[in-house]
């Protein structure tokens, strides 16, 4: 049964968990502009965060929580591959998890928050900031291709999807429907 400490702990160590993820997937949104990952990351984070207070105050026993574990990598090898950068803001997420449900209660954990925070936006936006973006996109103009008229493509390219195009690399080429994957490099409208 919990005592009012108790909860009021859970209460503290939820609110701060919730501010420091919204604030992570603040950064994250204001890079990518790409909704699909936030979800993923608020949910993870909410989810271990309870796993991990209940850990700590429930005697469970060591197989039990490796098992718990074990399943999460299984989960992962299991799903499709997400680009490197969003899979560090997913274990940043559950990272923050851990650490608001089982730091003390005190200076530390709002000093752990805001330095984790603090070192994700001063590399996202000052040191790592990507100057350039990319997707793949299908071309059906295969005979530039070809022909390796690589200004041509990128010109046709920018006029196409309106983006600020800047090179192009060959993902994959299918010569039955005359068509091939590139991989397009732009730069980011402000």
């Amino acid at each position: 049964m919990l005592t009012d400490a108790t909860s009021s702990q859970i209460v503290l160590r939820f609110l701060s968990n919730l501010a420091a993820i919204a604030l992570l997937v603040v950064i994250y949104l204001g890079q990518k502009k790409d909704k699909r990952y936030g979800f993923t990351f608020i949910l993870f984070n909410i989810l271990i965060f309870f796993i991990c207070y209940l850990m700590l105050r429930v005697e469970i026993s060591l197989g039990f929580a490796f098992g718990l574990f074990a399943m999460f990598g299984v989960l992962r090898y299991r799903t499709n591959t997400i680009p490197i950068k969003d899979m560090t803001y997913l274990f940043t997420a559950i990272t923050l998890a851990l650490i608001n449900a089982i730091s003390p209660v005190d200076w530390t954990l709002p000093f752990m928050n805001i330095c984790i925070l603090m070192f994700v936006f001063s590399m996202e936006k000052l040191w790592f900031a990507d100057k350039e973006q990319s997707k793949n996109i299908t071309y059906e103009k295969i005979s530039l291709i070809e022909k390796g008229e690589n200004e041509k493509i990128v010109e046709d390219l920018r006029n196409r999807t309106r983006l600020d195009v800047t090179r192009f690399e060959i993902r994959s080429m299918n010569l039955v429907n005359d068509s091939a994957v590139l991989k397009v490099f732009y730069k980011p409208q402000a």
